[in-house]
């Protein structure tokens, strides 16, 4: 045993010797001569005082899995586990059925069929129109081609043969006249030899005249076509091979947009099929997924706890059995784990304050009354309860969690508890019954035995229990009081609170008190 074990021991003994002993003295002792005999006494006492607070909790599991419909269409209880079962992992423990969600399926894959014959048509169509656009972009770009070679042809090749002949024939008509003309020339100088009787005719000398004047007219008609062709002929045939040029790249221009836009319509098709087929894909997905919820499994060892939301705030009163219908989201059953049960309780704000993790606590269960188990506070709730804002505003409640210091063995969620948190003990104080105390214009008052009359006496308290106040000022060890006012007290007063007086009431503990 240690030396913290046997002073509680040594405590708890001499606690119990005391009592019996006021019990003896009180029992031995004459009755007092009073006029308030109806009323019981007491006598204060010195020891150890417990403060402590006992409210009413509930047994649960921090960790556990609710079971719900967790479809978007309301479904049959096609088959259930009963409530109770220890169900293992991979055991089923709902199935539900639903026509809606297959229906829905069925329709669904045929949706999905069509749009993946759109898809294919429309990605075949977009290749098909990028290869009839590269081919009409590419003879766009070959006429520019051609365009250039023309003028280029044309500016170094055709146009200096057409001056080369068109010089040339200048050149052959000079000659050619000349050359007619030395011939004339020399006829009419024989002619004028006397000696030679003018050998040539009138006629030949009229014919070679006139070819003369016919190559005159040869060689004027030669230089005028050559200025025909350089002043005429050439720039205009310059200007049509370059607006030639010029139309063939604008039409390469417009075939390039041409293909771009109508590339890019394609692709937009050809992504918007994509889009709806993969909406018809993620549709049927989520769809499967829904009806692979149908069958409900467990994820690991735990007791079956039908559990609909009945009793809470928008509870429903759905009952868990084959046939019944069960509309999204609606809660069903949960699956505890047994590791992780806890103790839900409450405080009221006039004790958040003292109430902190790591307070002892003793919990005793109504469904095992001879158990009391040990515990300790886990969590603290930062804020009031807002469901119980709603439903009494005027008082403000704190959620406690309580964790368990002892085996759970044997204990199920549901069950109820009472809670007895162990706020403080003090040591070697004065203490009197809660009922000894009341309050009177801010002030605390009791009623004190002496010498066979109650007299009223200004009392200064402390801190409190469920059952007794520490007395700081006022009263001293074995003073007798009474527990409640005089009879002739309450006959002379208003009867308020018991107490015969008014604003009587049951004190308010200082500082710490509860």
């Amino acid at each position: 045993m240690t030396k913290q074990k046997r002073q509680i021991v040594l405590i708890a003994a001499g606690a119990a010797v005391l009592a019996l002993g006021v019990i003896l003295w009180l029992a031995l002792r004459d009755p007092p001569e009073a006029t308030d005999g109806e009323v019981p006494t007491v006598r204060v006492l010195r020891g150890p005082l417990l403060i402590s607070v006992t409210e009413g909790g509930e047994v649960e599991a921090e960790r556990k899995r609710i079971i719900s419909n967790e479809l978007t269409w309301p479904v049959i209880i096609k088959k259930v586990v009963p409530e109770g079962t220890l169900v293992k992992e991979g055991d089923v423990i709902i199935e539900f059925e639903c026509k809606e969600l297959m229906e829905a399926i069925t329709q669904e894959k045929l949706k999905l069929t069509e749009a993946e014959a759109e898809h294919l048509e429309a990605k075949e169509n977009l290749d098909l129109k990028k290869e009839e656009m590269r081919i009409q972009v590419n003879k766009a770009r070959q006429d520019v081609i051609d365009a250039e070679a023309d003028l280029k042809r044309y500016e170094e090749g055709e146009w200096p043969v057409l001056q080369g002949e068109a010089k040339s024939a200048i050149d052959m008509a000079k000659r050619d006249l000349a050359l007619a003309e030395e011939k004339l020339n020399f006829k009419l100088q024989v002619n004028q030899d006397p000696d030679l009787n003018s050998p040539y005719s009138k006629n030949e000398i009229e014919a070679d005249q006139l070819s003369v004047d016919r190559l005159k007219n040869s060689l004027a008609k030669a230089i005028s076509e050559r200025d025909m062709l350089v002043k005429y002929d050439h720039p205009r045939k310059q200007r049509k091979l370059a607006l030639a040029l010029e139309d063939a790249q604008v039409n390469d221009k417009r075939a390039s947009l041409e293909a771009e836009k109508e590339i890019r319509k394609a692709e937009a098709t050809e992504k918007a099929k994509k889009e709806t087929l993969e909406t018809r894909r993620t549709t049927l997905k989520e769809l499967e997924e829904q009806a692979a919820k149908l069958v409900v499994k467990a994820e690991k060892s735990g007791l079956v706890v039908y559990d609909t939301g009945r009793g809470r705030r928008g509870g429903t009163d759905v009952v868990v059995m084959v046939g019944e219908k069960i509309n999204p989201n609606q809660r069903l059953m949960m699956i505890p784990d047994m590791s992780s049960l806890q103790v839900s309780t409450k405080v009221y704000e006039a004790l958040v304050d003292q109430v902190k993790p790591g307070v002892p606590v003793v919990i005793r269960l109504d469904a095992k009354q001879r158990m009391a188990l040990k515990g300790h506070i886990d969590k603290v709730a930062p804020l009031p309860d807002s469901q119980n804002r709603w439903l009494n505003p005027g008082v403000k409640i704190y959620n406690v969690t309580v964790a368990f210091d002892d085996s759970t063995d044997g204990l199920k969620p549901g069950m109820t508890a009472n809670v007895e948190m162990m706020l403080a003990r003090l040591e070697n104080v004065l203490s009197v019954p809660v009922a000894c105390v009341f309050t009177e214009q801010e002030k605390t008052y009791c009623y004190r035995r002496g010498w066979g009359k109650a007299e009223r006496v200004a009392v200064k308290v402390g801190r409190m229990s469920d059952t007794r106040v520490q007395i700081v000022e006022g009263l001293k060890e074995g003073d007798e009081v009474l527990l409640g006012a005089p009879v002739d007290a309450v006959r002379k007063g208003s009867g308020k609170n018991g107490q015969g007086g008014k604003n009587k009431s049951r004190p308010a503990a200082n500082g710490n008190g509860s």
